[in-house]
């Protein structure tokens, strides 16, 4: 039988956050996963935290500490690039970023399936409800000149961007190796360097983009970026939709940004769209 562990991680500095995410995954339990926590950092994770996953796993910086401003402590440590030896035994590891929480377990199933028809399953940042929004935004274009210079940032970047804080893959993809050969040559570039900057997301698009790894595409309502487009909110059932018709249902809602600690006003109601606000009974069949 294929085994399927689901992970996020954080520091000390997003406790809350990563607690909303392992009790939604909890509330909505519908498929056979272990779910597994990764603390970024010398400080223990709270006991309230730790219960809600099946696997504690402790990821110290050590001299790999980096400064506000300079990009991601995970991405430095390359830890989505290291699932499975964090997380040994499993065929398929869905990663969800800390700032995200589960409507209902629909979306691991199709992320699960996904996985297994390339060398990653993952979000593209299109959908027509984020029509608002420049593609690609100026962040893309100024990191992936950090990262790999003016060449590359024009070879690429107008490419979709992937957003790496939802994807799926299976034990044995190329994803790990290359994701983290890369990651780790940057690290090496980078660390004794005064301007520096580190992602994740940005490396991870290169290899896809250049040929070395493939994608299966991940459908917008499996990683819901607020701040690309409002959802909706049903109403009758008091489930967050996709905010133009057909209306469907949002799997995984990722708080990117700001929008993680603001109120959004949906058809005049004023709301946080944090996990404890928005639980509701699941939804039939979910």
């Amino acid at each position: 039988m294929a085994r399927t562990i689901v992970i996020t991680g954080c520091d000390a500095n997003h406790d809350v956050l990563a607690s909303e995410l392992l009790a939604s995954l909890r509330h909505v339990a519908v498929r056979d996963v272990a779910i597994g926590f990764l603390r970024v950092g010398e400080t223990p994770a709270p006991e309230a935290l730790t219960s809600l996953a099946d696997i504690v796993v402790q990821v110290p910086v050590g001299d790999l500490a980096i400064r506000p401003g300079e990009g991601f402590q995970i991405s430095c440590l390359a830890v989505k690039a290291r699932l499975p030896e964090f997380f040994p035994g499993y065929d398929t590891y869905i990663w969800l970023d800390g700032d995200t929480w589960v409507q209902n377990g629909a979306g691991l199933d199709q992320i699960a399936t996904g996985a297994s028809q390339a060398d990653v399953c993952i979000h593209p940042q299109l959908d027509p409800n984020y029509f608002a929004c420049q593609f690609p935004d100026n962040y893309t274009l100024l990191v992936y000149e950090r990262l790999f210079g003016a060449h590359e940032r024009e070879r690429l970047a107008r490419f979709p961007m992937i957003n790496s804080g939802v994807f799926g893959a299976k034990a044995a993809s190329p994803l790990w190796q290359a994701w983290k050969a890369s990651l780790d040559e940057i690290r090496t570039r980078l660390m004794p360097q005064t301007s520096r900057f580190f992602s994740d997301q940005i490396p991870l698009h290169r290899l896809i983009y250049s040929g070395q790894l493939t994608l299966y595409p991940l459908r917008a309502v499996n990683n819901w970026l607020v701040l690309h487009g409002l959802p909706r909110l049903d109403k009758r059932n008091g489930r967050l939709t996709a905010p133009s018709f057909p209306y469907e249902e949002i799997n995984i809602i990722h708080l990117v940004g700001d929008s993680k600690w603001s109120q959004h006003t949906i058809d005049g109601t004023v709301m946080s769209l944090r996990y404890p606000g928005r639980r509701q009974p699941d939804s039939a069949g979910t």
